[in-house]
């Protein structure tokens, strides 16, 4: 244990010195503010954008278009973001030849791959928190919250989505030992779950729900024991990943 949290030290201070802490609260909090000031002044623009003379009868905007705007920001952007700055958390360290002094002096392989998923976790759990914090906090500002079901669990939804292509992304890192092998099998994971979502038979199992769903859930449409399966499954195929990792790094020439 004390091997793993002297690793863990290592790599965080190593992350915080390469501004990776900086760049994710910087990256988050602005799609944090983003998210309610896009859904207050998206009805404005309309008006001054359309033609003289048109009239049109927008909605007031509400905490639901904020939290919408969430949804749409955070895993279009921010998680693409995310995944983009940890997609060498693994293949850097293979083509420098970095861990082979540590690894010679004892440290064992599947401290190196825990000691990377949890760095990259710690980081994605605080990335959504302070995104989630900053909106939740300008929206109720700006509006009532208390019509909005199940918050909490939409944003877990979101989380742990996440944490599925974190664990497939560490996969890939690792597999190929290059930074675009960890992000093509990220790619070409989503396309796949994208492909499954399209055609005519039930994908209630697809951990893709769990990127779209957050919007049923916030009005009540969807009910949380309606995506348990994809909900489970994905810590479950995340989990998989991750044994997958080891096993393979563990073998692996250096």
């Amino acid at each position: 244990m004390n091997q793993w949290i002297g690793f863990f030290k290592k790599e965080w201070f190593e992350s915080v010195k390469t501004y990776k802490l900086l760049l994710v609260l910087c990256i988050f909090g602005f799609l944090g503010v983003l998210n309610p000031f896009t859904a207050k002044i998206t009805p404005v623009l309309m008006e001054n954008l359309m033609p003289e003379g048109t009239v049109i009868n927008l909605p007031d905007p509400s905490a639901l278009d904020s939290w919408l705007q969430f949804y749409k920001n955070v895993p279009q952007l921010g998680l693409v973001v995310f995944i983009l700055l940890f997609s060498t958390m693994m293949s850097k360290e293979l083509e420098k030849g970095t861990l082979i002094i540590l690894l010679t002096k004892g440290l064992r392989r599947s401290t190196v791959i825990t000691v990377k998923f949890c760095l990259a976790l710690c980081y994605w759990t605080l990335a959504l928190t302070a995104a989630f914090l900053i909106t939740y906090a300008y929206t109720a500002f700006y509006w009532d919250q208390s019509n909005l079901h199940h918050l909490l669990f939409a944003a877990s939804c979101l989380y742990v989505f996440g944490i599925l292509l974190l664990a497939v992304t560490l996969w890939g890192n690792t597999f190929f030992a290059s930074s675009y092998g960890g992000i093509l099998v990220t790619f070409i994971t989503i396309i796949a779950l994208f492909t499954a979502s399209i055609f005519p038979v039930d994908v209630s199992w697809n951990p893709l729900e769990l990127f779209t769903v957050p919007a049923k859930l916030l009005t009540g449409e969807t009910a949380p024991a309606d995506i348990w399966l994809p909900y489970i499954l994905s810590i479950g195929v995340a989990g998989c990943f991750l044994w997958l990792t080891v096993s393979h790094f563990k073998k692996k020439l250096l």
